[in-house]
């Protein structure tokens, strides 16, 4: 049974994506979108305004945002009906199924071929090929060349393995005997640990947030901006998106430029690198704030 709370942000979803009841569209670009104005207009200050006087866009029901970024808009749109964005939203069918944990060593034998047959070829180190055959029921394979002296007697170790090894290999099969699957670590994995730099599109999304008067979509901004910006230092995003925040943003809107500074307050270095100058150059007011922290000034008054 769904929480009351999952209950009605599957129902926000659901008009998201069907576009039932809207009686607005806001269009950018080759995009538009049918909202519904109780749920839009009653969070922007700039949209409230919009419908309520009477403007052409009120008695039109379309309201044009082409001179804004369209992937920052179609954030802003998410950001109303999910409360989020960049995240996949939830549905009403999502909510009700529980999603199935699968065991790491089923996700294993399932790319080497099922539960039935294992491919021991494809195993190279002689100790995993034993793990994964006790562990599928199969024959453990013939060791290397340069090792036919070692001799593997059922239930014992051999006395070459106990000088590399000391724990005892499995006697039954396992289903899940580790929390991380053994065989992870190939090269050929991606690597998905890291989250992908969105510095540039979540400064563009903050901007929008001032704009239109959208205070929540701000502070979710700002915290994703922040939440990255040490992750991605060396990202070419990095000053790119410090000239975003100042040109798209008054000098009086502290948000994104104080966790901007406190970044270049943190790792000195960062102006000696040439995509940080050249940006630093071209954006008068992030280097009169750099010129006053560096010489020990309030950065802003």
């Amino acid at each position: 049974m769904d929480s009351p709370n999952v209950e009605l942000m599957s129902a926000l979803s659901s008009l998201y994506e069907t576009g039932k009841y809207s009686d607005l569209t806001l269009v950018c670009g080759m995009k538009s979108y049918s909202v519904h104005r109780a749920l839009v207009c009653s969070r922007s200050e700039f949209f409230e305004g919009a419908c309520r006087n009477p403007f052409r866009e009120s008695e039109s029901g379309i309201i044009d945002l082409t001179e804004d970024d369209p992937e920052a808009v179609e954030h802003m749109v998410n950001y109303f009906y999910h409360l989020d964005y960049l995240k996949k939203p939830l549905s009403h069918k999502s909510s009700q199924q529980s999603p199935t944990r699968k065991s790491p060593m089923s996700a294993q034998r399932a790319h080497y071929g099922g539960s039935k047959k294992l491919d021991l070829t494809l195993l190279e180190d002689p100790l995993l090929a034993i793990m994964a055959a006790n562990t599928v029921g199969a024959a453990p394979p013939s060791p290397p060349d340069e090792a036919q002296h070692i001799q593997f007697p059922s239930g014992t170790r051999s006395s070459s393995i106990n000088n590399t090894t000391s724990t005892k290999l499995p006697d039954t099969p396992m289903e899940e005997p580790f929390d991380q699957n053994p065989f992870d670590g190939n090269a050929d994995q991606p690597e998905e640990s890291v989250e992908k730099a969105n510095l540039l599109l979540h400064a563009r999304v903050y901007a929008l947030g001032e704009k239109y008067g959208i205070p929540g979509l701000k502070s979710l901004a700002r915290n994703k901006f922040a939440a990255q910006i040490d992750l991605h230092l060396q990202s070419p995003e990095f000053p790119e998106a410090c000239q975003e925040a100042y040109e798209s943003t008054v000098d009086s809107d502290r948000g994104l430029r104080d966790v901007i500074i406190q970044a270049f307050r943190a790792h000195p270095d960062l102006p000696l690198r040439r995509d940080v100058e050249l940006i630093v150059r071209d954006t008068p007011s992030l280097a009169f704030e750099l010129f006053r922290m560096a010489s020990g000034l309030p950065v802003h008054s």
